[in-house]
């Protein structure tokens, strides 16, 4: 088997190994289809403040169960499944509240563990969750972004009815527009500055603002009652995006941080807007076990994978993974990059 390594900084190389067998309570995926990410995209370049070569990437990934050494009687080889790509220590206080995601011992794979750019990869049996066998593999592979978006969604307290503000059209951003609009959003409004990212978004029927143009704070009026938006999400991790946000939200609105400045980078706070309209502001980090069965299931009910699925802009086999990134890099028209493993 092959799996892809960071053997330097912007550099991922396809190297041999055995296949791996599993020990007690350890399972194998043959991967399918592995996504390239934002976050990828930092640790290839060096960017990410952990995660140095020699690493196998990758967190965003969907296959089938190759071999199993577990009690487990409701998954088999042969099915199609993922794995929930954060490992946590299972004993601290976060854990056993079932916040994994704060474990502080936690590990992650792509970045603290090899991840998920692999022909065959060993996983914890207990983190396996399945897809149905009429699932495109495509859509399943989009499972991970997806997890992130529920999770999102849910740490801002988000209810049926309430208009939404997200500041950043990329993958994060549309899903998290798809799922408030699948929730009961009474009006979503992406805002983006890049044109080729507002174009995407309108062709997915998101109503778009541009904070360059003139319109930015009319068409934000219209579509949310005039009096500010109940919940936003910044996306980009940008000083002035988040100002945005800010501005944005109405009297005891919530704002939910999602994207990840870079190491050091302090953000400038209205503290009196803040305590004068009760407003919130959420972190988020990661996501939990918890969080991927809702995706899984989403994605296994069918009714968002039409809208998923032009997600996933470009699929390259495993022997074109350089291209791969460059792509992901640098083309504002795609949205995600698969690589294909078994090609």
């Amino acid at each position: 088997m092959k799996k892809l390594v960071l053997t330097d900084f912007n550099q991922v190389e396809a190297v041999e190994v055995p296949i791996p067998v599993p020990g007690k309570n350890q399972a194998v995926i043959r991967i399918k289809y592995a996504g390239i990410c934002g976050s990828d995209l930092h640790v290839f370049a060096g960017l990410h403040p952990t995660a140095k070569p020699p690493l196998v990437m990758g967190h965003e990934a969907c296959g089938e169960l190759y071999a199993i050494n577990s009690d487990r009687t409701d998954i088999k080889v042969g099915d199609k499944v993922c794995t929930h790509t954060v490992e946590p220590c299972n004993a601290c206080e976060e854990c056993c509240s079932g916040r994994e995601n704060l474990c502080t011992s936690v590990k992650i794979m792509g970045t603290s563990l090899d991840g998920v750019f692999t022909q065959y990869m060993l996983v914890n049996a207990g983190r396996v969750i399945k897809f149905n066998d009429d699932v495109e593999e495509e859509v399943a592979a989009l499972v991970e972004p997806l997890t992130v978006g529920i999770h999102d969604i849910r740490r801002s307290g988000f209810r049926a009815g309430e208009n939404v503000f997200i500041s950043g059209a990329g993958p994060i951003g549309l899903i998290i527009g798809i799922l408030a609009e699948f929730s009961g959003a009474a009006h979503v409004v992406l805002s983006e500055i890049d044109q080729t990212r507002i174009e995407i978004a309108r062709r997915m029927g998101f109503v778009v603002a541009n904070p360059a143009q003139e319109d930015f704070e009319e068409v934000c009026a219209a579509n949310c009652d005039v009096m500010g938006f109940d919940r936003a999400f910044e996306i980009t991790s940008v000083q002035s995006s988040f100002d945005t946000c800010v501005r944005q939200l109405k009297r005891s609105g919530t704002l939910v941080q999602v994207g990840m400045p870079p190491s050091g980078k302090l953000f400038n706070l209205d503290i009196n807007k803040m305590i004068y309209h009760e407003c919130d502001l959420r972190g988020v980090r990661h996501h939990t076990m918890s969080d991927m069965q809702a995706a899984a299931k989403i994605i296994n009910s069918g009714v968002l994978n039409a809208r998923l699925k032009p997600l996933v802009s470009a699929i390259y086999p495993l022997d074109r993974s350089m291209e791969a990134f460059e792509r992901a890099k640098s083309d504002k028209s795609v949205l995600r990059v698969l690589i294909d493993f078994t090609a």
